[in-house]
């Protein structure tokens, strides 16, 4: 499908350069696009992809994407409860006002500097430090004023305390390209079924440094981070397919029915057999 451009006269408020919403998928019908503004979107769940500028990356709750004019993204949700997130749009004039504001102008050249989007890993209590603000300004209503004073407040603070760092700590914010390849070879052909063998054979990074990077770039171990893909495959595959359940626990590469269950039960809130009766 043709990536379609999105306008700010439609997306951002005019009167104030800036706007907020929640977005559920429940309610939206995603396609590829680019903007002719700045967002930044933070996920409230972690069941969809975010394909950006060729590559498929998991969208993780907690983190903080920064979209620029020239990304093209998509969603694609995984099974069947909604994707929610926080989007925040600007326009362009809006962005150097920002920049400006915390006295970094020529930062927001830096930004543009990266192939994917700058992202941030919240801690829990930044996270829930984020949301409390957020809740505080939707409590301002139609007050345009203050809304727009508050709504560029919150933005500078985001991009000050995650995406204005030193050089030298760059890498400690954006995710390494490498392990972005690596997550979406590991969803590719359903490598993630083989396990932590196929992390060996598909990477020339050693194991530790792979581990290392998973828990701080997307806050999981390497296990849990297979562990997820092969319950996505389990739900899409009780969803569409009439194979017995044992079967697709074992095809999954889950060795261990009984932890593939209260793993399960954990991400779905159901058990695989009270999934496939409620959604099938």
């Amino acid at each position: 499908m043709e990536a379609k451009l999105l306008t700010a006269d439609r997306f951002v408020d005019a009167d104030m350069g800036i706007s907020y919403r929640y977005v559920h998928s429940s309610t939206e019908f995603f396609r590829p696009h680019y903007h002719d503004y700045y967002e930044i979107f933070i996920p409230l769940s972690s069941n969809a992809l975010h394909l950006v500028n060729g590559k498929e990356i998991p969208l993780l709750e907690r983190t903080v994407i920064f979209i620029r004019p020239e990304d093209t993204h998509d969603y694609i949700c995984q099974g069947t409860d909604s994707f929610d997130m926080l989007n925040i749009t600007f326009t362009k004039e809006t962005a150097e006002g920002i920049f400006s504001y915390i006295d970094m102008p020529d930062a927001l050249r830096h930004i543009h500097a990266f192939p994917l989007p700058p992202t941030a890993l919240l801690s829990e209590s930044e996270f829930s430090a984020l949301l409390d603000r957020m809740n505080s300004i939707r409590l301002i209503g139609t007050d345009k004023k203050r809304l727009k004073g508050a709504l560029r407040l919150f933005v500078a603070r985001i991009i000050f305390e995650n995406f204005l760092v030193s050089p030298e700590a760059q890498s400690n914010v954006h995710i390494p390209l490498w392990l972005t390849e690596l997550c979406e070879r590991l969803r590719e052909n359903n490598n993630f079924i083989e396990g932590i063998s196929a992390v060996d054979r598909l990477s020339e990074k050693s194991r530790e440094h792979i581990a290392r990077s998973m828990k701080k770039y997307y806050g999981m171990t390497l296990s849990e981070y297979i562990n997820d893909l092969r319950l996505n495959y389990i739900a899409n595959m009780l969803l569409h397919s009439n194979h017995d359940i044992l079967d697709i626990i074992f095809q999954s590469g889950f060795n261990n029915v009984s932890w593939c269950y209260k793993c399960f039960s954990k991400k779905y809130g159901v058990s695989p057999d009270k999934y496939r009766k409620t959604n099938g």
